[in-house]
Parts: structure tokens; sequence; C-alpha cells
């Protein structure tokens, strides 16, 4: 049996090798459109992580439904902002689009001086999938739910260290109400990306971590970390078993990551009806369901309304709590 990590490196390097070119497979609700090649799909994260993936996924979708060529372009920095001023000052005809995801409703209020309005300057045309993260510790932690964790970590402070991908991010932001919900004053330490962070609490150096559901499958197998909690309101399908941080004793938890898909706010409704069909239509593809999950996350259900709410949505809800938890770049 295929390990998740073998799954999603499988995945990545089929997407990543497969020719965006433009293949005769339109359905008839999008074959009059006015969009042509190629379609430019920028997002702010590196090559060959689960975004990029999960964008290259999208592409192949929106080149096999609207029968143009996508390409799909990386400009990652400044925490996912370089890639949206891009798109927010591209021409608004669906020629560019933005993938984005939760790091985009933190950015107004974590970032200064941004050139772009997250809110008012793009509009979303559909979201593909979303992810819960992990709370995680190490093997040799003598705690087996969040009650005990948060009861070792006050009796034992020198030990209250918990480990975070990023200043800004969604973990970082899960770690934070974390330390206000259980009421102990833990350190929550950034780093640069996943694999540093899960080897310092392989390790014992760091005890706890926040990290994402679909990169910790072989690590789970391996039983090289103890998961205490998803923090999303409803347990993931992939581990059934982890409760919950609400039925952990801490309601209102819930941080997800998720991935949709964005143009300039001025993009003309006809353009983004186009697209709209295009995203419900591959939500329906068991193929794309099932390379979905083989990357670690679920399908969002919905068209562009519905994203559209979420996306505001989340805007205000991560803009009010890194107000309330005071979480800066500092």
């Amino acid at each position: 049996m295929k390990t998740i990590k073998t799954l999603f490196a499988v995945a990545s390097l089929s997407l990543a090798a497969l020719p965006l070119q433009a293949v005769h497979a339109q359905s008839k609700s999008t074959q009059n459109h006015s969009l042509k090649s190629p379609i430019h799909l920028i997002h702010g994260q590196a090559p060959g992580g689960t975004t990029d993936a999960m964008a290259r996924l999208l592409a192949q979708e929106l080149t096999k439904r609207l029968n143009v060529d996508v390409v799909v372009e990386t400009r990652p920095g400044a925490g996912t902002t370089l890639a949206a001023a891009a798109v927010a000052r591209a021409p608004a005809d669906g020629q560019t689009v933005l993938f984005t995801g939760s790091g985009h409703s933190v950015n107004a209020s974590l970032i200064p001086n941004l050139t772009f309005d997250t809110a008012k300057d793009f509009k979303a045309i559909g979201m593909v999938a979303a992810t819960p993260y992990l709370l995680l510790t190490t093997p040799s932690m003598p705690v087996s739910n969040v009650k005990e964790l948060v009861s070792y970590l006050k009796q034992n402070p020198d030990k209250a260290t918990v480990a975070v991908t990023s200043i800004g991010s969604s973990p970082h932001i899960a770690g934070a109400l974390f330390r206000q919900k259980s009421g102990v004053e833990m350190e929550l330490v950034p780093y640069k990306g996943s694999s540093a962070q899960v080897a310092d609490v392989i390790s014992g150096r760091v005890p706890v971590a926040f990290d994402n559901i679909a990169l910790m499958g072989p690590h789970l197998e391996a039983k090289t970390l103890k998961p205490l909690a998803v923090t999303s309101q409803k347990r993931s399908p992939m581990y059934p078993d982890i409760p919950t941080m609400e039925e952990s004793g801490f309601p209102d938890f819930d941080i997800v990551g998720w991935f949709g898909a964005l143009v300039p706010t001025k993009t003309p409704d006809d353009v983004v009806a186009v697209f709209n069909q295009v995203v419900l239509e591959m939500k329906k593809d068991p193929a794309f369901i099932a390379q979905v999950q083989k990357l670690g996350a679920t399908i969002m259900p919905g068209g562009s309304a519905e994203a559209e709410e979420f996306v505001q949505n989340d805007i205000k809800k991560m803009t009010a709590m890194v107000k309330e938890l005071g979480i800066t770049l500092k």
C-alpha cells in the first residue's frame, strides 16, 4: 500500500510532466467563450509543494475543458503577496488567474503597505479543496490527548514550546489560538518549512507542532509523530479516529487551509461564469477527486458565488483573529 508521501510524490511528478496543452474535450457549456491561450495561473508558493501540485491539477482541468493552454507560474515571496500583486494589476479579462489559499486572508492584516486590497481587488471563480492541520507531539511525550497536553505544559513550562510553519501562516494562527484558549504561556517558534520543524519535533528538541495533515502521512504511519487533534470543525476523512480541537475541549477552533482561484475584480461576469462551470464540472469528476485526495485534501463544494462568500468571510475572520491574538511579523 502506497504511503501518502509516495502518492503525493507520484501526483506531483505526473502533473509536472504533463504538457498543459489544449485538447478537444470541452463540455457544451464552455465551448463558446472568449478565453485564449495562454491563461496564466499564478501562485505564491515554491515549486513542488502542495499548492503547486494543486495548481497544476486545476491547470490540467482548465486546459482540458476550455481547450486553451494554461501556464502555471510560481512567484513566491512576501507571504504570497508578490503573486497576488501581479494578478491584481493584470488586465481583468480572465487571462491571468491567482491560485491562492488561506494566507491570502491573513495578508491584509499582517503585511503593511500592500499595493492591493485583498477583499476588493479580487473575486473568486471557485474553491478547489481544503485541508486541516494537525496538533502533533513527539511519541515520548507522556500524553494521549489535548487535555493531558495542556496539563503537562502547565506543569512543565520549560516544555511549553510549539513549532509552527512561518509567521502569519495558518499553523501559526492555530498555535496562537491554542495558546490563548489553553491559558498556557507557550512560545511559538516559526520555521521556514515543514521538514525542519518536523525533524525538531521527532528529535524532541521542540515537543509540539501544528502542521499540514497532507504532509504527515509517512510520520503517522511510522509512528514517529503522535497526532492529538485536527484543527477543522469536522474530523478528517483521512484520519477519522483523530478528534477535532472542539471535541478536545476547545470550542470555535476552526483553522483550515484552503485552495481557490481568484481573478481581478473587474473581470466580466460572463468570463467568471465560464470558469465557474469548469470548477463545478471538475469537482464532480471521480478522477479529479481522487487526485485531490492523493494530495491529502478534500473537495470544497459550491461554485463562484459560494467561493466569493467564503473568501470574504475568511478575510474578515482572519483579520479579527490576527488582531485579537496579537500576531505580528516581528
